[in-house]
C-alpha cells in the first residue's frame, strides 16, 4: 500500500524534473571529487591551449605593428588637438594595418584551430578515460550501468581510447566554428553595404540581430558536439554516430537535460558575477597591485569554469547511464492489469 502524503503537497512535474536533475548534478560533482586528477587534467589542457593561443596572437600583433610605417608627421598630427586631423591620421594607420592583419589572420586562425584540435583530442580522451576507468573501488553506481559496445580495457582497468574519431570530431567542431565566424562577419558586411548609407542605426541593428542568430545556432550545435566524445570514449563509437547519440540523449529526457544545463549555467553565471565584483574591488588598489590581483581573479575564475565544465560533462554521463539502465530493465506489470486479468479468489473455473 502506498504511503499517504501527510504534507498534503503533491509534487508537480517541475518538482520531479528538478529533483531528477539534482540527482545527476550531485553525481557529476561526486565523480569529480572522487577523481580530482580529472579536474586538474581538464584545467591543464585548456590552460596549455590558452597560453599557446595567446602567444600566437601576441606574436601576430607584434608582426603587424612592426610592419606599419608611422611617420613623424602622423605622430605630430595625432598629438594635435584637432579631432578631424587625429581621425585622418588614425585612418591612415588603419589602412596600413588592415591588409597586414588579414594576412596574419590567414595563418593565425588555422594555427589556433589546429592547436585546439590537438589539445582537445588528447585532453578530452584523457579526462573521459579517467571518468570511465574500471576497477576503481569508489566507482559510482551511476557510472556502473549498461555500457554497450564497451571497448577493451587494459591491465590497469583503463579503456583503449580511439583517438581517430575524437580527432575527426574536433576537426568538425573547429570547421563549424570557423564557418560560424565567417557567417557572422559576412552578415555584418552585407548589412553594412545594404543599409549603412541609408540608415546607420538600422544597419547596426540588423547586424546585431544576424550575428545573434548565428551565435545562437552555433551554440546549439556546438553543445551537442561537445557531448559526443562521451560515446566515442565509452562505447568506441564513430564520430558521426556519437553526434547522433548526443542528440538522442536530449530526446530521451529533455526536461532533465535542460535542468542540468540550466543549473550549471546559473552556477557559472554566479561565478562570473563574483569575479567581476572582485575585479572592481581590486581596481581600487594601486595600478600594479590592481593588475596583479585582476590576473589572479581571472585565473581563479577560469579554473572554476573548467571545473564546472567537467562536472557538467559527468552529470550528463550520469543522465545517460540512468537512461540506459532504465531501458535495459524490464517494465513492471501494472497492478491494475494483474487485478483485471487474474480470476477472483476461490474461482476454479
Amino acid at each position: 500500500m502506498a504511503k499517504p502524503n501527510l504534507s498534503g503537497h503533491r509534487p508537480t512535474t517541475i518538482d520531479v524534473l528538478w529533483l531528477n536533475s539534482l540527482v545527476h548534478i550531485r553525481a557529476g560533482f561526486r565523480a569529480i571529487f572522487v577523481r580530482p586528477a580529472m579536474a586538474l587534467a581538464e584545467i591543464a589542457w585548456r590552460w596549455a591551449f590558452g597560453a599557446a593561443a595567446w602567444a600566437l596572437v601576441i606574436f601576430a600583433i607584434h608582426r603587424v605593428f612592426s610592419r606599419v610605417d608611422v611617420t613623424q608627421l602622423e605622430l605630430l598630427i595625432a598629438r594635435h588637438s584637432d579631432l578631424f586631423l587625429i581621425a585622418d591620421a588614425c585612418a591612415r594607420i588603419v589602412v596600413q594595418v588592415l591588409p597586414q592583419l588579414a594576412r596574419e589572420g590567414l595563418v593565425l586562425v588555422p594555427a589556433i584551430a589546429g592547436l585546439w584540435i590537438a589539445a582537445g583530442t588528447v585532453g578530452r580522451g584523457i579526462t573521459l578515460n579517467a571518468l570511465f576507468s574500471a576497477g576503481n573501488p569508489e566507482e559510482s553506481a551511476v557510472f556502473a550501468g549498461v555500457e554497450p559496445n564497451q571497448p577493451a580495457t587494459g591491465a590497469t582497468g583503463r579503456r583503449t581510447v580511439r583517438y581517430g574519431p575524437l580527432l575527426l570530431l574536433h576537426l568538425v567542431r573547429a570547421l563549424f566554428t570557423i564557418a560560424a565566424l565567417i557567417a557572422g562577419c559576412g552578415a555584418v558586411l552585407l548589412a553594412g553595404v545594404a543599409l549603412a548609407a541609408q540608415n546607420p542605426a538600422a544597419a547596426a541593428g540588423v547586424s546585431l540581430l544576424l550575428v545573434s542568430v548565428v551565435m545562437l545556432f552555433w551554440a546549439m550545435v556546438n553543445w551537442f558536439l561537445a557531448l559526443a566524445p562521451v560515446w566515442i570514449v565509452r562505447d568506441g563509437r564513430p564520430a558521426f554516430a556519437a553526434i547522433s547519440d548526443s542528440l538522442q540523449l536530449y530526446r530521451r529526457d529533455p526536461g532533465v537535460y535542460v535542468g542540468i544545463a540550466t543549473s550549471f549555467g546559473l552556477i557559472r553565471a554566479l561565478a562570473l558575477v563574483a569575479a567581476i565584483v572582485a575585479a572592481l574591488i581590486a581596481s581600487q588598489a594601486s595600478p600594479a597591485a590592481a593588475v596583479a590581483m585582476n590576473v589572479v581573479i581571472a585565473l581563479v575564475y577560469f579554473a572554476v569554469a573548467d571545473f564546472l565544465y567537467i562536472a557538467r560533462l559527468a552529470a550528463f554521463v550520469s543522465l545517460n547511464q540512468s537512461a540506459l539502465s532504465a531501458i535495459s530493465m524490464p517494465s513492471p506489470v501494472p497492478e491494475s492489469f494483474l487485478s483485471a486479468s487474474l480470476p477472483p479468489a476461490g474461482h476454479n473455473g
